[in-house]
């Protein structure tokens, strides 16, 4: 009989899109698997009609209105109470969570019927729900380093794994970049970053054009946007390709020479692997402020530069990219730091913990 696993996870990018590599790959061996989600998280399904799912709706305990918490927390109850049905029709043989509050009900109730738990967390601080559960789990999973606001008791419980990339990023093997007099940014913003990019990047991407570097433009944008930076580039003559969705993001990460992103855990991972160097500008409002914790680590690794949303000006975007293009050696060695930063194979550090946490359960 297949071993099966439930898997949990919210519906945004940075949580859903883990999930559904490791549940891909684990299909692909053998494995049983299950995703717990959100309608949202659910629709990210579509490509993957053999995956069977549970759709809880939940909430998040974190507001400010005591009426909105009242409901929030009734909300919260049910979807346990959900959790405990679906756990006892599944009966499966472990669950993994991927942080955020739709992780939770699943992760929580998993007690109740002593099922092995793992939680993973990507960020360089552990998530509200990924805390709460920590007396709970076997194996806390995690991609870079230890959470710093990861409780002394639990130490003992990390298992770095590194990040769980999609695998034609994670088999991509690094390659020197061949010399190109074209110098090509690409500018990844997704919902949390493309309506600021979208103002600000045009203007300076002019502004270095008119001084006289030969560029190109790859720019991540939002439905609305699109139309009018297309008619700007094509106004200025600069070599563009907007877009607000691109299946094939390797190809684009490939072709850069420097990147301009937000600093969620799955995106600055993939330009790590890959060896893009890039100019981080994390979301001043993502929760504990994690997108700049992300950044910092990798500043400190030498690996990007940090521009705060509260200094992205035209001319500080400006003076920074000039700075880099005129220090091609720089880039280079960012990229050979990076090509030291290779984790291995994460899939099997994650599969033999696995193994050996279902071995010891039965």
């Amino acid at each position: 009989m297949n071993k099966k696993i439930i898997f949990s996870s919210g519906g945004t990018g940075g949580h859903i899109f883990p999930t559904i590599n490791l549940m891909e790959y684990f299909s692909n061996k053998g494995y049983e698997v299950i995703l717990v989600t959100d309608n949202k998280g659910n629709n990210f399904l579509k490509n993957y009609p053999k995956f069977k799912s549970y759709i809880i709706t939940t909430d998040t305990p974190m507001k400010k209105n005591i009426v909105k918490q009242f409901f929030s927390l009734i909300k919260i109850s049910y979807s346990i109470l959900e959790s405990i049905f679906i756990l006892k029709k599944e009966k499966p043989n472990l669950i993994i969570g991927f942080g955020g509050y739709v992780s939770f009900p699943i992760s929580f109730a998993s007690k109740f019927f002593n099922f092995p738990l793992i939680v993973y967390e990507n960020n360089l601080i552990l998530g509200r729900a990924n805390k709460y559960l920590l007396s709970t789990v076997k194996k806390l999973f995690v991609a870079t380093a230890i959470p710093e606001n990861l409780p002394e008791k639990y130490k003992s419980k990390v298992e770095k794994v590194g990040p769980i990339l999609n695998k034609n990023i994670a088999n991509y093997s690094y390659k020197k970049k061949s010399k190109n007099e074209i110098f090509s940014i690409l500018v990844m913003g997704g919902s949390q970053g493309a309506e600021v990019f979208g103002k600000i990047v045009p203007s300076t991407i002019k502004m270095i054009k008119d001084k006289g570097f030969n560029l190109e433009i790859h720019q991540q944008c939002l439905e609305n946007q699109k139309n009018s930076i297309e008619k700007f580039y094509e106004k200025n003559k600069i070599k563009n390709n907007v877009f607000v969705f691109e299946s094939n993001i390797l190809n684009l990460i490939l072709s850069a020479d420097l990147a301009i992103s937000r600093c969620g855990a799955s995106t600055t991972a993939e330009l790590v692997h890959t060896c893009t160097p890039f100019i981080a500008v994390p979301y001043p409002y993502s929760l504990d402020n994690h997108q700049y914790l992300n950044a910092k680590y990798y500043e400190d690794k030498n690996y990007c530069w940090l521009l705060e949303e509260n200094n992205f000006s035209s001319i500080n975007l400006f003076n920074l990219i000039v700075k880099i293009i005129n220090d091609k050696k720089k880039l280079e060695n960012i990229r050979e730091n990076m090509k030291k930063n290779y984790s291995g194979d994460t899939y099997k550090k994650i599969e033999n913990s696995i193994k050996e946490i279902i071995k010891n359960e039965n």
